[in-house]
């Protein structure tokens, strides 16, 4: 596949985390060309990769109408970075929305031109250009690991929705905000909530997200008696998450939330927000219990915590080198070097070919008296990456007596 990349820059706003070039741009991400055999046109993918730690990959987060929710996705995972895993965002641009994001054709209806319905039912195909195409040519390109969650917002909700139902382990969790289930006369989403209970979603999640798209003066019980021209997301919405709540799918992790003040087209940054707050409720350890009590084993709590997350995962999650590495100057500067030896050792293990990590292990081993050994930390820091910083805290340690 043929790869162009082009620097995808804001010129308005300075969000932190992001590549600021010499010419003071601020640089997100980079537009990449992917051509499509299966679709048989050329699709333009935007994508951010964090600025992490040298070999360290992460989970990725697709998002549809990549040319309107790109930035914000950006700027939210970016921002809670930490309370959430760090993670490549995928922003799939528009070239037939109506054609891609539509599993089923239908015929035109009250809510749907001729237009809109003459390209409908292209949704089978554009999944199997993600699944077979798109996937793996980011896989191939770019820090990944094997935990993929995909996010869509009316039309891109009931993309999420067709694939959360008919392609169900090609992502880990999904995200559909105020999801398009008025679709064919809300045949399409009807019939599908009739498998949720008999659906294994074992090791799957979901949040639907719920605007207030209701005229004033219109509860949900009117509604509900109504037919679906009045408020025809909400319409359709809104029982699928009743059933939700009362098919309980097994071993579905799944959260709804209705935003009484936002309407159809202003929910998506709240949403996307609060979609990956919930969907990894689970990753954050809290640091602040062991500055509050230092006496805890930290070293310990912290590989249990992890273990739990890759558990939820399903694969193997470190904890961030920063955040330890953190932990290990705090246990140091309160001088209980022998729960900051256990903190900065395991960082070099999990990251060995951090130049940092070995450097902080480097200043442990001098905080102790074990002169040698800080050398050894010391070199081998210098031998991943050379550092003025490094090198002469190696020199001043070499030149001290015995």
């Amino acid at each position: 596949m043929m790869k162009t990349i082009i620097t995808f820059i804001l010129t308005v706003i300075c969000l932190s985390g992001f590549g600021q070039r010499k010419d003071n741009r601020i640089v997100i991400g980079t537009a990449d060309t992917v051509y499509s055999k299966i679709l048989n046109e050329k699709r333009v993918v935007y994508v951010h990769v964090p600025d992490g730690d040298k070999g360290e990959r992460y989970p990725v987060l697709y998002v549809l109408d990549g040319e309107n929710h790109f930035e914000s996705a950006v700027a939210i995972v970016e921002q809670i970075s930490g309370i959430i895993p760090n993670m490549v965002i995928v922003g799939i641009t528009n070239t037939n929305r109506e054609r891609d994001l539509t599993p089923t054709h239908v015929e035109p209806y009250a809510l749907l031109s001729l237009n809109e319905s003459k390209q409908s039912g292209g949704g089978e195909n554009f999944m199997a250009f993600m699944e077979k195409e798109l996937i793996p040519y980011v896989d191939a390109r770019y820090p990944t690991i094997n935990y993929r969650v995909f996010s869509g917002h009316s039309l891109g909700g009931l993309a999420v929705m067709n694939a959360f139902f008919n392609h169900t382990n090609l992502f880990k969790a999904y995200i559909a905000i105020d999801p398009s289930l008025w679709w064919d006369h809300e045949h399409w989403i009807k019939t599908y909530q009739a498998e949720l209970s008999r659906r294994d979603f074992t090791s799957k999640a979901l949040f639907v997200a719920m605007a207030n798209d209701m005229p004033a003066g219109i509860d949900t019980i009117a509604l509900m008696k109504d037919t679906a021209t009045i408020a025809p997301v909400t319409h359709a919405v809104f029982p699928f998450v009743q059933t939700l709540r009362s098919t309980r799918p097994k071993g579905l992790r799944w959260g709804s939330k209705f935003y009484p003040n936002e309407w159809h087209g202003s929910v998506e940054l709240n949403a996307e927000y609060d979609a990956l707050r919930y969907l990894f409720n689970f990753y954050r350890f809290d640091m602040g219990r062991l500055r509050a009590d230092p006496e805890l084993n930290a070293d310990s709590l912290l590989n249990t915590h992890f273990v739990t997350v890759s558990a939820m995962m399903g694969l193997k999650v470190l904890p961030s080198e920063s955040n330890v590495n953190d932990l290990g100057y705090f246990f140091m500067g309160i001088n209980k070097l022998d729960k900051a030896y256990a903190l900065l050792k395991r960082n070099t293990i999990n990251y060995p070919q951090s130049a940092n990590a070995w450097d902080s292990l480097g200043e442990c081993y001098v905080a102790m008296g074990s002169k040698q050994k800080a050398v050894e930390a010391y070199q081998k820091s210098l031998s991943l990456q050379e550092t003025a910083d490094t090198r002469k805290k190696l020199e001043e340690l070499q030149s001290r007596k015995p």
